[in-house]
C-alpha cells in the first residue's frame, strides 16, 4: 500500500511538471510570444550607402548580430542612389510589418529634402522612427607643416584672408557642419567640394587646400601616416579614437557640437510592439564589448536612443537645417 502511494506522488510530480513546462517559455519564446511571432522570417534593412563604407560595414556587423539573437537571418539590401532617395522611396513602399526597416542617414530626412522641389514620399509621416543607431563626429585636419597648430590658429586667420576648407559635396552633413560652425564662430572660407575623401586629402596635402572636414574613418591612414594633423573634433567629448584631439568646445565655441546620426526608421504603421522590441535588442547589442570596439574603429559613437527620442531629433534638426538651406540656395535637383 505504501509503494502504492510512493508512485502515485511521482506519477502525480511528474505530471505537474510536465504541466508547468508548457508555461514556461524560453526567452525566445516569451518574445516571440509577445510580438505576435516576430519575427520568424527573414528581416531586411535597406541602406542607401554602397557596399563597403563604414555605414555598411557597422550594419553589417549590427545585421549579423540581430541573425544571432533573433534566430532568423537579417540581411542587409544596399540601394544606393539619388542622395537616399531611392532607398528610402523602397522602404516607405514596404509592407509596415517590420520585414523591412532601413539604416537612414540623417542628412537624407533633415537636409536633403528642404533642396529639392518633390519627393515621392513624406520622410516624416511616411516613416516611422526606430532607433538612432550611431552619431560620428567629424574632424579638421591640416597637413602636417600646416602653420594652424590649433583650430584658434585657422579661427585668427579665417579673420584676416580668404582660406579654403575642402570636404564633400554641397549639401551634404560635412557641408551644412561646416556652415554651422562658420556662422557660430564668424569666419568664412571657399568651400571645395570632392566627390572623396581620398581628393580632398589629396589636395590637402599636396596644398591646394589650409583645411579639410573629415569623418575620422576616412582620415584614419593619413593620420597613423603623420601626413595631417587634427586640431579639432566636433563631439561634445573628446572621442576614444583620438583622445589626443580637443574639441570645439574646448577650443573655445563653448557648448557647441555637431554630430550627424545614423538611425534605423521603418514604414510608417509598423506595430508598436514590434518597433519596440527592435529598438530594446540593438540598444542591448550596441552596448556589447565587440560592438564598441567596432563603432570605435569605424569613427562612431554608440547612441540606441527610443523611438520618441529619435523623432524629437528629427523634428529639432529639421528646424535648424531647414532656413540655413535655404539661406545658403542649396539646390540638389
Amino acid at each position: 500500500m505504501r509503494v502504492n502511494i510512493q508512485r502515485y506522488r511521482v506519477a502525480l510530480l511528474v505530471m505537474m511538471v510536465g504541466v508547468c513546462s508548457l508555461f514556461i517559455l524560453s526567452p525566445r519564446a516569451a518574445q516571440a510570444q509577445a510580438t505576435g511571432g516576430y519575427p520568424d522570417k527573414p528581416v531586411k534593412i535597406i541602406v542607401s550607402n554602397p557596399p563597403g563604407g563604414p555605414i555598411d560595414v557597422i550594419l553589417r556587423v549590427l545585421a549579423t548580430r540581430l541573425t544571432a539573437v533573433w534566430g532568423q537571418p537579417v540581411v542587409v539590401e544596399n540601394r544606393p542612389g539619388g542622395a537616399g532617395i531611392v532607398s528610402t522611396t523602397v522602404l516607405v513602399k514596404a509592407p509596415a510589418d517590420g520585414y523591412t526597416i532601413g539604416m537612414v542617414a540623417a542628412s537624407s530626412i533633415t537636409i536633403m529634402p528642404f533642396a529639392v522641389d518633390s519627393l515621392p514620399y513624406d520622410p516624416v509621416k511616411d516613416l516611422q522612427p526606430i532607433s538612432l543607431v550611431a552619431r560620428t563626429p567629424f574632424i579638421f585636419i591640416v597637413r602636417q607643416d600646416s602653420p594652424f597648430k590649433t583650430w584658434q590658429d585657422f579661427v585668427d586667420q579665417a579673420k584676416t584672408r580668404d582660406l579654403t576648407i575642402g570636404s564633400y559635396a554641397i549639401g551634404s552633413a560635412f557641408h551644412m557642419v561646416w556652415e554651422q560652425t562658420a556662422r557660430r564662430v564668424g569666419i568664412k572660407a571657399v568651400y571645395a567640394p570632392a566627390n572623396a575623401a581620398s581628393k580632398t586629402q589629396g589636395d590637402l596635402v599636396g596644398g591646394q587646400l589650409d583645411i579639410a572636414l573629415e569623418a575620422p574613418s576616412s582620415a584614419r591612414a593619413m593620420l597613423d601616416g603623420g601626413r595631417v594633423r587634427a586640431i579639432a573634433i566636433t563631439s561634445p567629448e573628446r572621442f576614444v579614437g583620438l583622445p589626443a584631439t580637443p574639441t570645439l568646445a574646448e577650443s573655445g565655441l563653448a557648448g557647441y557640437s555637431s554630430l550627424p546620426w545614423l538611425g534605423l526608421m521603418g514604414p510608417a504603421g509598423m506595430p508598436t510592439e514590434r518597433v519596440a522590441l527592435i529598438q530594446k535588442t540593438v540598444a542591448q547589442i550596441l552596448q556589447e564589448p565587440a560592438m564598441l570596439q567596432q563603432l570605435e574603429t569605424l569613427g562612431m559613437m554608440p547612441v540606441g536612443s527610443t523611438p520618441q527620442e529619435m523623432g524629437q531629433t528629427i523634428a529639432q534638426e529639421r528646424l535648424l537645417m531647414q532656413p540655413l538651406v535655404k539661406e545658403l540656395g542649396i539646390r540638389l535637383n
